[in-house]
């Protein structure tokens, strides 16, 4: 039991043990005054009824003086033992009970001192027990949260620490004795680039952002910070927890997983072109004069072969976009040549499922576009490669443009099986892949949409998409529109203007 809640204890039972004694000496100021009352009054009470001498008068006087005296002490005795044990157990010592057996109102008033003592021992007694069950509580809580893997603060409603787990201490640089009690502002600071988040912005409502804590002697990590106020009594003083997720290892890992990946692709791609040049080579000097099954077999392998090649492609491309290494050569180019060389590689693809591929004469000459061919390439060949695997055979696949003042919008419809409304927000994610009954036998990597809409706001432009289930879907883009008069100089001032945007690397 806490010094605190004993002294509390001790101060009730001081009051009650006070007003019961003062209920005593009332009692007993009115028998003193009987007592003295009985002594001056018993001689002159005799006398009415005995003719006493003086002498004898004398005599009686003292006798009831005497018999006044001894009765004042028998009254004063119980009062004695009664004072003492109040003030024994006013001093604490709440064990402590009176024995009073003078069969007047000091008895009954002690045995009410004695039921009072009781009360407070078994209050005492159950308060102990819950401050040990509390402790232990305690004990496992703070167990639970050292183990935790994120740091743990918990703020008061001054903004100030009450509390830091061992993994906020390993953050922070911090141990709690120097940090309770002290404002977090000027012990841990959180920043978001170069600002500076201070406590009432992150302790307003849910707060969760990725930011860099700085704590003891500039210690610099790289957390993901979450806040959440607390919704508790003013009694608590809790108002603001904050959790501290280390994203350190995270990125150390997702370095180290770059480089494999950019290590194996890089591997695997230099002799994967040799076996594409060698097939190619051979297929095109011999094809004449091979069996057909062999031809047949010849040109899958060098088919499995390419798309190899295009899945190390992507994972490479990949590779670079999450180092902000994808570079793009942005220059005027014409468009419609890129279109129809795109469909025309894909001519014999849509064939096989018999699907029609068509893309819809524009209405007026396209102008030309601010864009990397060879990337553009890659962006109309992923789209219109997903809309025919995504559609079943005997469908359709179109292509369309529509030309505004500042740029060209391209879409890429189809009357595939569409896509679930819940998939479309992470449709452009990395390895994601749209999962139903209808695509289970569709085949790839979840990366070309990635990587489209990469390229595509590189190069200034936006890529969404519109679909229904069972009805298909369609894949919009939009491409700047290259100054008229192009120039050597213009070109530069739109890749200047890129690279401050942060859309091109080189």
């Amino acid at each position: 039991m806490g010094q605190a809640t004993k002294n509390k204890l001790v101060l009730t039972s001081k009051i009650a043990s006070d007003t019961l004694d003062y209920m005593g000496k009332k009692i007993l100021h009115l028998k003193v005054a009987f007592v003295i009352v009985f002594a001056a009054l018993s001689p002159t009470a005799l006398g009415l009824f005995i003719h006493l001498t003086p002498i004898l008068s004398i005599l009686a006087a003292i006798v009831c003086a005497i018999l006044s005296a001894i009765f004042l002490i028998w009254i004063l005795k119980p009062l004695g033992k009664f004072s003492e044990s109040v003030r024994a157990f006013s001093d604490g010592n709440l064990n402590h009970r009176i024995d009073i057996r003078s069969g007047d109102e000091f008895e009954d008033m002690g045995n009410s001192f004695n039921t009072l003592a009781d009360k407070l021992s078994k209050t005492i007694n159950q308060t102990a027990n819950d401050r040990d069950i509390a402790i232990s509580e305690k004990n496992r809580f703070d167990e639970i949260l050292s183990s935790v893997i994120d740091g743990i603060i918990a703020l008061d409603f001054n903004k100030n620490i009450i509390f830091l787990n061992k993994s906020a201490q390993n953050l922070t640089g911090y141990s709690n004795t120097e940090v309770y009690g002290k404002p977090v502002n000027q012990l841990i600071h959180f920043f978001s680039d170069t600002e500076d988040i201070l406590p009432k912005t992150y302790c307003q409502g849910n707060f969760n952002q990725g930011v860099k804590l700085i704590g003891k002697d500039g210690k610099q990590t790289k957390i993901n910070l979450i806040a959440t106020q607390v919704g508790g009594p003013v009694q608590t003083n809790l108002n603001c927890i904050l959790i501290l997720h280390d994203l350190s290892q995270e990125e150390e890992l997702e370095q180290m997983k770059l480089d494999f990946v950019s290590m194996a692709s890089h591997e695997l791609k230099t002799p994967l072109t040799s076996i594409i040049g060698y097939l190619s080579v051979f297929l095109e000097e011999n094809k004449s004069q091979l069996p057909k099954d062999g031809s047949d077999l010849l040109d899958k392998a060098f088919i499995a072969a390419q798309q190899l090649q295009t899945l190390i492609q992507n994972l490479l491309n990949v590779n670079k976009i999450e180092r902000e290494q994808l570079s793009v050569s942005p220059e005027s180019v014409d468009y419609l040549p890129i279109l129809l060389k795109a469909i025309e590689d894909l001519k014999n693809q849509a064939a096989q499922k018999n699907i029609s591929l068509n893309l819809t004469s524009p209405t007026q000459t396209l102008p030309k576009v601010m864009a990397d061919p060879i990337r553009l390439g890659e962006v109309v060949t992923n789209l219109v490669s997903n809309a025919i695997n995504y559609t079943n055979p005997g469908g359709r696949v179109e292509v369309s443009t529509a030309i505004s003042p500042a740029e060209v919008k391209t879409t890429v419809s189809d009357t595939g099986v569409g896509i679930p409304p819940e998939a479309i927000p992470h449709l452009f994610g990395k390895f994601f892949r749209v999962s139903n009954q209808l695509q289970k036998a569709s085949k790839g990597t979840g990366l070309g949409l990635y990587i489209t809409k990469s390229i595509i706001e590189k190069l200034h432009g936006k890529i969404w998409v519109e679909s229904e289930v069972g009805k298909g879907s369609s894949f919009f883009y939009t491409l700047p529109i290259a100054p008229q008069n192009s120039s050597f100089q213009n070109e530069d001032k739109f890749v200047a203007q890129a690279i401050q945007a942060g859309t091109l690397n080189y």
